[in-house]
This record gives C-alpha cells, sequence and structure tokens, in this order.
C-alpha cells in the first residue's frame, strides 16, 4: 500500500494519478464525461478547499447524500484531501432517523444537492460542478501524514434493520485489507458501480469506476433494460448488485433476447440466495464467473466467497433438504467462528464459546476487515463487539445466525431477529425454509411467514413469480425436514421491500397482507 496521507483511498489516487495520470478513473454514464486519474485529483484538491472555506473543519465529519456522479466521486476525495471523514447517509431515510444521525456526527456541512431544512442549522455545499472545475497549472500539493490507520476516513450508517441505524467509521486498515484482496483480480479493468462507497474503493484498486445513469438505486426501481445499454456502452468487467438486480437483468436478457453484458465477475449478496437464481446468472452469462461474497457493514467484504458451481450442487444437495444456504470458505485474513446466540461479553473467548460443527449459533467474525467500533455507540458496542479475553481480538456479531459444516464450510439460516419461536417449541429459520422450498418451485424471490393464532405457516410468492407449485413435493420437503407444511400463498403484487434495505423482503409486512387475505376468504366462505 502507498502512504502519503494515512487515508488509503487517497493516497492509492495520488498513487495512480502519478503512475497512470491520463488512464480514465471514473466515467458517468448520463453525460459520458469522464476524469482521468491526474484530473480526479486536481479536483478533488480543490474541492476540498472550497469545502473547508463552507466551514467544514479538518477532522471533523461531513454528511453526503445524493446521485452517484462525477460530482459526489469528487466531493468525498475533496474532503479526504482535508483529512475530513465524509459520512455518507441514505436520503430515503425517515426525517427523525436523519435527524438523529445529524445530531451524533456534529457537522457543520451537508454535501448534497438538495435544499436543506433551515433548522437543520447545518451549512450546505453544493457539490454541483465540482468536477468541472479547472484551476490554472498548480504543483500538486505536498502531502502530508494527516491520520492514523486506525483513524475514521469514510463512514457509512446501517441499514437499520435491527434497530436504529449506527454510523461504521471505516478506516484504512479495513479499506487497506479489501483493496488488497480485491486488487489480485487483475483482469478486472472496469467496475460498474450500483452502490456508492464501492465506486470509491474501485477507483483506488486502479480501475475505472462506471456511475449508473439512475435515479434510484433502489433494486425494485432500477431501469435494468437503461442499465444493460450503459453497461454495454461503457464497460462492467466487475458488477456488484443485489440478487433483486440480478433477477430483473436474468429476466430481461431471457425476454428481450438482447446481447448479454461483457462481465468477467458477477457478484450479489451471500445471505438469502436462490441456488436457482445463481444457476440463471450462470446460464445467461456462460462467459462470467459468478461469485458469491458474504458481508456486512461492520465486515467489509468478504468474509467468506463462493462461486456459482459449488454454490448450485450445495443448493441442491443440501439446501433443498433444508440446510440453509451455503456461504463457502473464509476468506484471507478473515476469521469466521459460531457461538451461542447469548454469548457473555464480559468474558468471552472463542475457544471456550466456538459451538461443534453443525450446531446452530450465531456467526462472529474477526480479521482486518471488521470494524472495531460504532460511532458513539458504546452502547451497541459493548454488545456487537466481543473482545476475547484470551487473545485480545475483536470479534464482530453479525447477528446473522448459521453453523460451520464438516468440512469448514460457513453456512447461514437466516437473521436473529427473523427466528420464528412456536408455541410448541421448535424453532424455525425462514430463510432456510424459504431457499429449500424455492429449490423445488424455481423460485427466485419468496417469503415464508407465521401466523401464531392459527399456527399456520405461509410460503408467499409475488404475483409475477416464475415458480412452479408442487405441494406434494413441499409437503414432502417440510415433513423430511421436520417442520410444519407450508401454506401457499401467491400475492397479486411483488412481495414488499424493507424500505430500510431494499434488497430484504419485509417479512412482517407480508404477513399482514397474508391474514388480511385469509380473512377476507375466510368471510366469502362463511
Amino acid at each position: 500500500m502507498n502512504r502519503f496521507t494515512g487515508n488509503v483511498l487517497l493516497d492509492e489516487l495520488i498513487a495512480s494519478a502519478r503512475a497512470r495520470p491520463h488512464v480514465t478513473a471514473v466515467v458517468e454514464a448520463k453525460t459520458g464525461r469522464s476524469l482521468s486519474f491526474e484530473e480526479l485529483l486536481a479536483r478533488a484538491a480543490t474541492a476540498g478547499r472550497s469545502m473547508v472555506a463552507a466551514g467544514a473543519r479538518p477532522g471533523s465529519n461531513v454528511v453526503v447524500t445524493g446521485a452517484l456522479d462525477l460530482d459526489f466521486v469528487v466531493a468525498c476525495f475533496g474532503a479526504f484531501t482535508e483529512n475530513i471523514t465524509p459520512a455518507l447517509l441514505d436520503p430515503n431515510s425517515s426525517e427523525a432517523t436523519l435527524r438523529q444521525c445529524i445530531d451524533e456526527l456534529e457537522a457543520t456541512v451537508w454535501v448534497t444537492t438538495s435544499k436543506l431544512d433551515d433548522t437543520l442549522g447545518l451549512t450546505h455545499f453544493d457539490p454541483t460542478g465540482l468536477a468541472a472545475l479547472t484551476t490554472a497549472e498548480e504543483a500538486e500539493p505536498r502531502w502530508s501524514p494527516t491520520c492514523d490507520v486506525l483513524d475514521p476516513i469514510l463512514m457509512l450508517y446501517t441499514s437499520g434493520t435491527t434497530g436504529i441505524p449506527k454510523g461504521v467509521p471505516w478506516a484504512s486498515r479495513e479499506l487497506s485489507s479489501q483493496i488488497r484482496y480485491y486488487s489480485a483480480a487483475t483482469e478486472v479493468q472496469t467496475e460498474f458501480c450500483l452502490f456508492p462507497h464501492l465506486a470509491l474503493v474501485a477507483i483506488a484498486i486502479g480501475r475505472t469506476a462506471v456511475l449508473p445513469d439512475v435515479t434510484t438505486l433502489q433494486p425494485l426501481k432500477i431501469p435494468i433494460d437503461s442499465v444493460h445499454r450503459q453497461m454495454m456502452k461503457h464497460g462492467c468487467d466487475y458488477v456488484f448488485a443485489s440478487p433483486l438486480v440480478w433477477d430483473r437483468l436474468v429476466r430481461f436478457l431471457e425476454e428481450s433476447g438482447e446481447e448479454a453484458p461483457p462481465i468477467k465477475i458477477a457478484a450479489t449478496a451471500g445471505s438469502a440466495l436462490s441456488g436457482r437464481l445463481i444457476e440463471r446468472i450462470s446460464s445467461t452469462l456462460p462467459r462470467t464467473t459468478v461469485r458469491i461474497p458474504f458481508a456486512s457493514t461492520e465486515a467489509v467484504m468478504p468474509i467468506t466467497v463462493i462461486d456459482a458451481p459449488e454454490f448450485v450442487y450445495l443448493s441442491k444437495t443440501r439446501t433443498y433438504a433444508g440446510a440453509g444456504v451455503p456461504l463457502g470458505a473464509v476468506a484471507d485474513e478473515m476469521s469466521v467462528g459460531v457461538v451461542p446466540i447469548e454469548s457473555d461479553e464480559s468474558d468471552f473467548s472463542i475457544g471456550r464459546s466456538s459451538l461443534a460443527s453443525m450446531e446452530v449459533g450465531e456467526i462472529v467474525v474477526t480479521g482486518s476487515r471488521v470494524t472495531r467500533t460504532y460511532f458513539r455507540r458504546p452502547d451497541v458496542e459493548c454488545h456487537a463487539k466481543l473482545r476475547d479475553v484470551v487473545t485480545e481480538r475483536v470479534w464482530h456479531r453479525t447477528a446473522d445466525l448459521g453453523y460451520i459444516d464438516d468440512k469448514g464450510r460457513l453456512w447461514f439460516v437466516c437473521r436473529k431477529k427473523d427466528v420464528i419461536r412456536r408455541a410448541g417449541g421448535g424453532d424455525l429459520y425462514p430463510d432456510a425454509l424459504e431457499q429449500m422450498w424455492n429449490m423445488a418451485t424455481g423460485a427466485s424471490i419468496s417469503a415464508v411467514v407465521y401466523s401464531e393464532p392459527s399456527d399456520e405457516l405461509f410460503y408467499v410468492l409475488p404475483g409475477d413469480s416464475v415458480a412452479e407449485v408442487d405441494e406434494f413435493v413441499l409437503n414432502l420437503q417440510a415433513d423430511r425436514a421436520d417442520v410444519p407444511r407450508p401454506t401457499v400463498v401467491t400475492l397479486s403484487g411483488s412481495l414488499p421491500a424493507d424500505v430500510r434495505h431494499n434488497s430484504k423482503v419485509d417479512r412482517p409486512s407480508v404477513l399482514r397482507i397474508v391474514e388480511s387475505q385469509q380473512e377476507v376468504n375466510e368471510g366469502v366462505r362463511g
């Protein structure tokens, strides 16, 4: 790793600007404009000075929201040049959530193109035009170390699916490890970026980051036909996208007959994934390596990695029988364990706490890509970060349940908060059940929900599902997995998505819809 300032994202940009000044660092699909590594660094330095002039303080945080475009990228790298930490917030969050995050950050500047509420008390820094700024020729700034390897350089807020959103500071320690890992894929020259922070990392790796022309990055709302055209035009060697995006792209290619984009590595989320979907992606993109990394906001990609052939094989042989979702082998510089769901934080030792293979518990991770803190949330930190009293290593509790099999592979069964606890005993893991039945029906997405009043388990499909349901087979699977037989329900529209995390199904909303339909049906029968 290069070291000029201590901020690995900026340091790698500086190195590329010196070694490959005229190579394209980032291209904006909407306008076709691009910046070389040298141009990006120069624009960033100017933007950083402007940010300080607007009231941002070196060593502080700035709030960043808005479109993923050239100005966003320049603004973030501009903050880096002045040792300012961009905190990336979801603009779709509720006003109360945004206000809480802003209060925590104690930011004085908000980088956004949107109009600000005056009651927030922040200075509005509009990034529009930052990428187009040109200045008289100046000597490159004399860079000097401004931060330590453990100092925050970028902050993301969690989606809040397990509670209120939490600020997760990423330091050069974690991001350096990620850059090392992904730099090994030397065949990748362009990365089509559907997540803002991945664009910053792609540039640091030395790739050309392609910024899509979309008005939203929500998986269900991304214009797939337009994204396909942009991939074909601007390049897409590497694409990380949610399962919903891949499902929609595969359907588009199947229905339109359009040429498959030249993707070299297609990556997708590694928890609740359908083996049938991975099969379809592999079939539709035969020249593409389909890869499934497992990660979280607090543990930067990847924790574990599994490629399509092994994933599909294990899905057909074990997921089909209710074993859960295979996450694969542990990636370099990482370690995983499985511990009892309620481990004692005060006297934790992975050696004493680890469960035997095949025993379900909470997945914990440690390594150079695992963050060590939450931003100003000691209450959460003391529970989520387990310090091993023997080794002093910090283990992060993922809130995911799973197990390690007899070959050392990690498996996922469901989120801790989603466990179905039946009055008669016997916990049910909805993600494992969804994927078990998806393997039989061919569904790419579904939801398993449980109605306590009727003690009934529902397997719910969206209205446009391609699933072929044979209830005899589903019942046979249920009997073999020792779980209740499901009632199959098909909704009239899509499965509702969690507003805090658009690639996850909102199971409580699904249950409300199903129970309402059941009441109507009973009324009609009555």
